[in-house]
């Protein structure tokens, strides 16, 4: 599937590049062809002029001789007069104008400004200005000053083959290149598309589990339907115990599905964080003595801008989880301080510790790493959710192990 839509991709950036470098192309031609022909039709034109007030055509008719043309004309301009019956008048260039229409030439030409005409001539380009001028005796003379487009051709044909052969090697560098930017892209696509295929099928294990415990404790009093309850009393406590973990269990998969939708409102309101943290470990004392873990604390983070429920939620999470790898007569701590506009909560316990490849993914679903911290059961979504409270109040969470036991830095706004 990525494969494919890699080439896709690729295929479609070389697509766009290919079409962006044609445009290019042609409006970089088509200057060029502008320039070079508005400098060509400069030149004919000063020529034009320099001849029109030149002694030349000023003696046209007179039966006298003719006076040379002007100085300083470019040397790749000709020039010739066409007499009034279409004969050659005069050619100080030597042009050879047998293969020119001098016919048209003589009827296209204006008498208020000269005409632009561009022919084809012994296999040659030329371009030619024409310019028809009537003297006393009624009679009209034609000046035609023209150059050859050979060398414009040639520059023009010369930037074509740069263009094309250019674009060549442009559009397989753009190819390669789009094919690894698409690659690059499509890599957190894959990688959120692998997580959803892990979460779904680790929700579906977790799921499964407690279901097949539900249903076999539920068959097996199908059985003995004569009995009591209180004969059957340990599968009735299983289907509750196991109830009671599917539920929470599915809550926490509706809790971390609508935060990732974005369909969780975290309110923002004052909080005296010491206050609500010593009403958590209130909650809490009785599970660590039944455990026989000591609970300590030391509370001085103020009040912070938060929910406070979530807040709660994220203690009481955190203490959960350290109560539950602290062997028997180990030790919990829970410290909050405040250091200027930021608040740190820590929690501490005396645990196994988290091996240090674990400590980059104990934040992901259903991630653990029981075989190190021991065998209690957990869904492996409770760190997950806490870290997504932490971040949804713009805060950071991480996981240290030095050594002996495990702590979980919290840092949030004091704002």
């Amino acid at each position: 599937m990525f494969t494919r839509a890699r080439l896709r991709l690729t295929l479609w950036y070389a697509g766009a590049f290919t079409a962006i470098l044609v445009v290019l192309a042609v409006a970089a031609y088509a200057v060029m062809a502008r320039e070079l022909n508005r400098q060509i039709d400069d030149s004919l034109r000063d020529s034009m002029s320099a001849l029109v007030h030149s002694p030349l055509m000023a003696h046209l008719g007179d039966g006298g001789p003719r006076p040379p043309g002007p100085r300083g004309l470019s040397t790749d301009v000709f020039y010739f007069v066409i007499g009034p019956r279409g004969e050659l008048v005069q050619d100080p260039r030597g042009f050879d104008a047998s293969e020119l229409p001098i016919d048209s030439l003589i009827e296209a030409a204006p008498r208020s400004k000269p005409g632009t005409h561009d022919f084809r001539a012994d296999g040659e380009h030329y371009r030619v200005l024409t310019l028809g001028f009537e003297l006393a005796d009624g009679e009209v003379y034609t000046l035609a000053v023209g150059r050859s487009l050979e060398a414009r051709d040639y520059q023009l044909r010369l930037l074509a083959v740069v263009l094309g052969l250019g674009g060549i090697p442009g559009i397989l560098l753009a190819s390669v290149g789009g094919f690894f930017l698409a690659g690059r892209a499509l890599v957190p696509i894959r990688q959120s598309l692998e997580t959803q295929r892990r979460f779904v099928s680790d929700a579906s294990h977790e799921l499964r589990t407690p279901i097949a415990v539900v249903k076999a404790n539920a068959e097996l009093l199908l059985r003995h339907p004569d009995q009591t309850i209180e004969s059957n009393i340990d599968q009735v406590a299983a289907i509750n115990e196991e109830s009671d973990h599917l539920s929470r269990l599915v809550g926490d998969l509706l809790t971390l599905a609508r935060a990732d939708e974005g369909r969780v409102t975290i309110a923002r309101e004052p909080v005296d964080l010491d206050e609500l943290f010593a009403a958590v470990l209130r909650d809490m004392e009785a599970l660590a003595e039944a455990r026989e873990i000591d609970l300590r604390s030391d509370l001085r983070a103020g009040t912070v801008t938060g929910d406070p429920q979530r807040l709660r939620q994220l203690l009481a999470i955190l203490l959960d989880n350290a109560l539950k790898f602290s062997p028997p007569g180990g030790r919990v701590t829970v410290e909050s301080r405040r250091s200027g506009s930021r608040v740190t909560l820590t929690v501490t316990d005396t645990g196994p510790g988290i091996p240090p490849e674990d400590l980059s993914r104990v934040f992901e679903r259903f991630y653990r790493a029981d075989r190190a911290r021991g065998p209690q059961a957990g869904t492996g979504l409770g760190l997950a959710i806490a870290k997504w409270i932490v971040e949804a109040h713009h805060g950071r969470i991480s996981a240290e192990s030095p050594g002996q036991g495990a702590r979980f830095v919290v840092r949030l706004p004091a704002g």
